[in-house]
């Protein structure tokens, strides 16, 4: 799930004569196979049953107040500290990349409605960098649509991440460590296209890269409740177990190896000629959290996350909000707090800055041993949503965003950057922005 993807308010399911689920050798089995412990199942099952309230919003993140500015004297110390850390081997890239095309391209499937989105596609098709067709595109990872027009070629996301990193993780020896979380049915896809476009990015750019790519877990997947709050099983009776949403990402972030991980979306790239911000800012970022490292005491996680001017996106922000240990800065998804709370609902409409997934992490201690990641989730900060099945409705669980509560007790710092950093391909108009056509 990516940030501003549209969850819905938290549901709750009525505790009266609900019963308590039994496991069957058969179950235990599954459960096991999937790599659970029917412990986790009931503490899942218990969370949907009665969910953890809502996050309590104290005032949002502003500038002076949780959100700092960058000043133009700072750029030349933080951009020397980026490329001391780039040449020391200690950076790469992880790029969540097994959204699916087809939301992009939902409007325009056949059997959908006639829109006014239809009807400029069908008025603008060869402006875009693609030729296939738009049923033979919507099978296909999001990463791996061309997004922008060259004179040689069209270029997909998953390569434009490549161009960008060479100009942000390159060590001495001018090696890139990329990693690329996939979806299974696509990896040999993914894996085809490195193949075929890593000569000529490396010819372009003078650097090599190695990439890996990871599947998300079975072992982070959830279970659901059917209508009588029960686990939802399948037409044949088997525990249903689902994507736990882009929370779980954060074992595949723990396993990719990484120092200090620069993390953003795979639809948030530019062309060529749009790039030098991204690379700046990128680069600041970097350059930041290692001045932090320095002075910080180093007992768990830092990130240092890009944040955006709010211009009316979708999606989450940054909030200082109420916890145990106190009050604390973190990223907040519309579907974690109280809306419908005017007091809170206040809180939320006085957001200057929205959240674009723009991460610098450092998840190893100052001796060089990597965080345990998983002790500084808040467990309770899940999302629950309706969601249906096979035609059935069922109440879903989702394992707390990779943003959210997966990084809730990390050293946080926001940092205001560009709007200009930010250009994410929601649905294939976005396109058309000019962010993403060509000069000229």
């Amino acid at each position: 799930m990516e940030s501003g993807a549209g969850l819905i308010a938290i549901v709750v399911v009525p505790r009266a004569e609900m019963e308590m689920d039994t496991f069957s050798s058969e179950d235990r089995a599954r459960i096991e196979a999937q790599g659970l412990t029917a412990l986790e199942v009931d503490r899942q099952a218990a969370l949907l049953r009665d969910p953890p309230p809502a996050v309590t919003l104290l005032r949002p993140c502003t500038i002076s107040d949780g959100v700092e500015k960058i000043a133009d004297r700072e750029h030349e110390e933080l951009l020397a500290l980026a490329d001391e850390a780039a040449r020391a081997g200690r950076l790469s890239k992880f790029v969540p990349a097994s959204g699916a095309a087809s939301r992009m391209f939902a409007s325009l499937l056949a059997g959908a409605p006639e829109t006014e989105e239809a009807k400029r596609f069908r008025k603008t098709r060869d402006s875009f960098a693609f030729r296939a067709s738009v049923e033979e595109l919507s099978r296909a990872p999001k990463a791996l649509i061309p997004f922008h027009a060259y004179p040689e070629g069209a270029r997909t996301a998953f390569e434009e991440h490549l161009f960008e990193a060479a100009s942000t993780i390159r060590d001495a020896s001018g090696l890139c460590l990329v990693h690329f979380t996939v979806s299974p049915e696509h990896r040999r896809a993914f894996e085809d296209k490195l193949g075929e476009v890593r000569p000529r990015v490396e010819r372009a750019t003078g650097a090599r890269f190695s990439v890996s790519f990871s599947e998300q877990s079975p072992s982070t997947d959830t279970v659901a409740l059917d209508d009588t709050g029960r686990l939802f099983r399948d037409a044949e009776g088997r525990i249903l177990f689902r994507p736990g949403g882009h929370g779980a990402l954060l074992k595949n972030l723990q396993e990719s190896g990484g120092d200090v991980l620069l993390v953003k979306n795979i639809d948030n790239v530019v062309p060529d000629h749009l790039r030098a911000p991204t690379i700046l800012w990128k680069r600041l970022l970097s350059g930041l959290l290692v001045q932090i490292e320095r002075i910080s005491r180093r007992d768990r996680p830092l990130r240092v996350a890009g944040v955006v001017r709010n211009e009316g996106e979708p999606g989450g922000g940054p909030f200082w909000v109420a916890g145990p240990g106190g009050e604390s800065r973190q990223i907040v998804e519309s579907a974690q707090a109280d809306l419908l709370d005017p007091g809170q609902a206040a809180i939320w409409a006085r957001a200057t800055h929205f959240n674009p997934v723009d991460l610098a992490c450092s998840v190893r201690d100052a001796a060089g041993r990597p965080f345990e990641l998983s002790r500084f989730v808040d467990e309770r900060a899940v999302f629950v949503a309706k969601k249906t099945h096979e035609g059935r409705a069922l109440l879903a669980f989702e394992r707390p965003g990779l943003w959210n509560g997966a990084m809730a007790r990390w050293e946080t710092v926001f940092v205001e950057v560009p709007r200009e950093t930010f250009a994410p391909v929601k649905t294939i108009l976005d396109l058309l922005r000019p962010e993403h056509l060509p000069p000229g």
